[in-house]
This record gives C-alpha cells, sequence and structure tokens, in this order.
C-alpha cells in the first residue's frame, strides 16, 4: 500500500480540541471528532475506522502518558485534507514513539502472548499512514486516513478492487 501523504487546504474544514487526560476527555475527543465528521461530509460509514484509532490512542496516553497529580491536557486537531482526514493528537506525557514497537504475535495462543502492542497494530492497521515526533518536549502522532464525501468512492473501494478507483 502507498503511505497517504494529506495536503491541507487554507480554506480546508478544521477543529480543534484540548481535553483532560481521562476517560471523560476521550468522550469529549469523539463527540468533537463526530461533529467534525459530518460538517466536513465525510461517508458515514467510515466514520467508525478513525473513531476506533482516536479512542485507542487517546486510551493509551490516558493509561500510560499521565504523571501524577492534575490531568494533562492532550491537543486534538482535526483537518479535513484533500482526499481524507487527518488528526495530530498533542500530549506532554514521556516520551514514547508507538512505531517503535514490535509487530504483536497474532498466532500463538492468547495465554503465551505477551500483552500489549494490540491497541498500536490496530491503528497501524486501521490508518493509511501514522506518523511521530518528539517536538518541544511533546509527543506528536499524525495519523491519516483516506475519506470522501458520500457518494464518492473511497478506501474501502480501493481496496476491495486492489487499486484506486479510476486506475487500472
Amino acid at each position: 500500500m502507498v503511505p497517504f501523504r494529506a495536503t491541507a487546504m487554507s480554506s480546508t474544514p478544521r477543529a480543534a480540541v484540548s481535553v483532560a487526560a481521562t476517560p471523560a476527555g476521550i468522550a469529549v475527543a469523539a463527540d468533537t471528532l463526530s461533529q467534525f465528521w459530518v460538517e466536513a461530509g465525510f461517508d458515514p460509514e467510515a466514520a467508525w475506522a478513525v473513531q476506533v484509532a482516536l479512542d485507542e490512542i487517546l486510551a493509551n496516553i490516558v493509561r500510560h502518558g499521565t504523571r501524577p497529580g492534575p490531568a494533562s491536557l492532550i491537543e486534538i486537531t482535526f483537518v479535513a485534507v484533500d482526499g481524507g482526514l487527518q488528526v495530530t493528537v498533542v500530549d506532554d506525557g514521556p516520551e514514547f514513539d508507538p512505531l517503535q514497537l514490535p509487530e504483536p504475535d497474532l498466532t500463538s495462543p492468547l495465554e503465551a502472548r505477551q500483552p500489549g502492542g494490540l491497541g498500536v497494530h490496530l491503528v497501524r492497521q486501521l490508518m493509511d499512514s501514522v506518523d511521530y515526533e518528539r517536538r518541544d518536549g511533546r509527543n506528536w502522532l499524525v495519523i491519516t486516513r483516506r475519506v470522501q464525501a458520500p457518494g464518492r468512492p473511497g478506501r474501502e473501494e480501493e481496496q476491495a478492487h486492489g487499486h484506486p478507483p479510476g486506475t487500472s
């Protein structure tokens, strides 16, 4: 699969939200994504993949990337880009590059497997690109997924045919 690289236009729909690194914050982020999804005019049937990926990323930050004390903030930006959606998640937790995790063992019996890594694996499978950078003492995770407006072919049709719509 060719990685999907997003290009935002100056008139591109975008939304940003800062949420507490708590389960309630995850719910606010999910609501913001749902609202943005509708406003951007994306195919409603494709929303689940981004919603699952965002939930997994935020849950990992809440479980593993927070420090004792008041809840830190997670900044999330949603941008409609040429052919899809780009989501940027920024947190100030300890440095953690999820892309450095080894692929999880999916073949051994459950009781023999090492715990962890399945969520990151799921995010990588659901998104067209996943990029990480440590910048200014913060974790920056950018996920992108091809998504079309209703009635236009998107990623699912491309996968079914093995190539982008309109190409051979």
